[in-house]
């Protein structure tokens, strides 16, 4: 019997993307997100009037990184932060660079992974998460 897999469609995270930039002009920040699927490959990469340069391969080693560990990467990076240092080999565990650090959430329907998205260069870490996690809210993720 074949075995239903999701994905995230294009159109969701199109609708995702357009919540996270609306929470990034709300909250005056640049930034870049990211949106990849299951795999970890890229779907959608938006980055945001005075972003940095390298926030765009940021965000999307973010995402990258929720989608393959299939956890938040505020999760790995306290991992990191505890003292597993050995946490920062990994870099070939992920479809793109490696990247454990707080911005990135998988994204999940009928409790299997669709996708994930990320965001990067608001410089603060802490509103990284803030606009992930208002985007998710606004989509009912």
């Amino acid at each position: 019997m074949p075995k239903t897999t999701y994905k995230i469609t294009y159109q969701e995270a199109k609708s995702l993307m357009a919540a996270a930039s609306e929470s990034a002009a709300k909250h005056k920040v640049p930034g870049a997100i990211a949106i990849v699927d299951n795999g970890g490959n890229l779907l959608l990469l938006e980055s945001l009037d005075d972003t940095m340069s390298s926030a765009a391969n940021i965000a999307i080693g973010k995402a990258a990184t929720a989608a393959a560990f299939k956890r938040a990467t505020i999760d790995i990076e306290a991992v990191v932060l505890a003292g597993r240092s050995p946490m920062l080999v990994l870099d070939s565990a992920t479809s793109q660079a490696y990247v454990p650090l707080k911005g990135g959430y998988p994204i999940y329907f009928n409790n299997e992974l669709i996708g994930a998205i990320a965001v990067a260069g608001t410089m603060d870490a802490d509103m990284d998460e803030v606009i992930v996690l208002e985007a998710l809210e606004n989509k009912g993720w």
